[in-house]
């Protein structure tokens, strides 16, 4: 197939493109290239127009079918491939029956076999598109403790506002439409040279035959960018990695396009004492001589508060007891917490102390170190 038209070559893809392909370089080139992007920029306008109207074939199996087999004239509305087949047929056989081409001057407009009833508004919103806004991506730091307990913060978000000027049309108060150049007001322009002229849409004015005045104040895009506070609440239990959306508080959308998210990332800072995994804490807790021979109650720190934690006589240094439901709570789910003896030997010399302790060796059932070999 030749054609003009090439949407291929426009998306920047191979004819053997897949959809999640075609679909990929779309949004790339049309973000790229969108009017709000490129305020002014009628380069870019139109380089827009010509990527949207591509990936509306291309993305279409039905429309991408009849764009390879007849070009962009057999998308239009009303199109009959038949009848189009039937007339490459006839040009077919005149051609082997020995009939001249410059015998046969005539001008071919493909518009005739598509439904003349084909409204301008239909037209134009061929053309019409919207994409989504970015989301936007941060970092935030918390504490240990903030982390775990949860807390609000008010952070300045970019929004957008119906332009005040042109109340969102995006054309000039007061300007009138005028004849595009390129078509003279047509809508059409032709294709090639010869005896067969091929009529084909107008790609400034996109078929429409008018040029609009964008409004000076928005630059046509009928929205103009501000800002907002966002009040965003860090729920208790957000752990170190945790992806918080707050929907719709993300860039602006383009051309009527809806906002996107803001996707916050929680960085929480290690704490001296304190080890998370999941819901569970875990906590290396000190305890005296005597506390680890006689067993004692001792109070442990928890996120709901101090709790009271009995130390059983005899407790080895290393020895972890269990505190259910004292963990992170996140939701309706509550972890545990862990905590892990650690005797102390006391940091000042004390010779009846180390007499005793010498005495004590005779206590032990066995040698600690009796099992311990290579």
């Amino acid at each position: 197939m030749t054609d003009a038209v090439d949407y291929y070559a426009i998306l920047e893809v191979a004819r053997t493109a897949t959809a999640e392909e075609i679909k990929k370089q779309y949004r790339k080139l049309a973000r790229k290239h969108h009017p709000d992007v490129n305020p002014g920029n009628k380069d870019a306008e139109e380089r827009f127009k010509q990527v949207a109207a591509a990936y509306e074939v291309l993305s279409d199996a039905d429309k991408r079918k009849l764009y390879d087999e007849f070009g962009a004239e057999g998308l239009r509305g009303g199109f009959d491939p038949e009848q189009a087949r039937a007339y490459q047929r006839w040009t077919e056989q005149r051609a082997t029956s020995g009939a001249r081409e410059q015998d046969i001057p005539y001008d071919f407009d493909f518009g005739d076999l598509f439904d003349a009833r084909a409204s301008r508004s239909q037209r134009r919103a061929r053309r019409d598109f919207a994409l989504a806004g970015e989301d936007l991506h941060t970092t935030l730091k918390l504490d240990f403790v903030t982390a775990l307990r949860g807390t609000q913060i008010t952070v300045r978000m970019p929004a957008v506002t119906t332009c005040s000027t042109c109340v969102g049309s995006g054309e000039q108060p007061g300007s009138t439409p005028e004849n595009c150049p390129e078509c003279q007001g047509s809508g059409k322009l032709q294709l090639g040279q010869g005896p067969m002229k091929v009529m084909t849409v107008c790609p400034r004015c996109g078929g429409d035959g008018k040029v609009h005045h964008a409004c000076t104040t928005c630059s046509g895009a009928g929205m103009l960018q501000t800002e907002q506070s966002v009040d965003i609440r860090i729920p208790a239990g957000a752990d170190d990695g945790s992806e918080l959306r707050v929907r719709g508080k993300g860039g602006p959308g383009i051309g009527g396009g809806p906002p996107g998210d803001l996707l916050i990332r929680t960085e929480v800072e290690p704490h001296p004492y304190f080890t998370r995994s999941g819901l569970d804490l875990s906590l290396k807790l000190p305890i005296t001589f005597r506390e680890a021979y006689s067993g004692a109650t001792v109070s442990v720190p928890t996120p709901s508060g101090a709790v009271q934690m009995k130390v059983p006589p005899r407790a080895q240094s290393g020895s972890k007891l269990r505190l259910r439901g004292k963990g992170v709570t996140r939701g309706a789910n509550t972890g545990d917490l862990y905590v892990e003896l650690q005797v102390q030997v006391p940091d000042r010399a004390d010779e009846a102390l180390e007499t005793a302790l010498r005495e004590s060796d005779a206590l032990y059932a066995k040698n600690p170190r009796e099992e311990i070999r290579l």
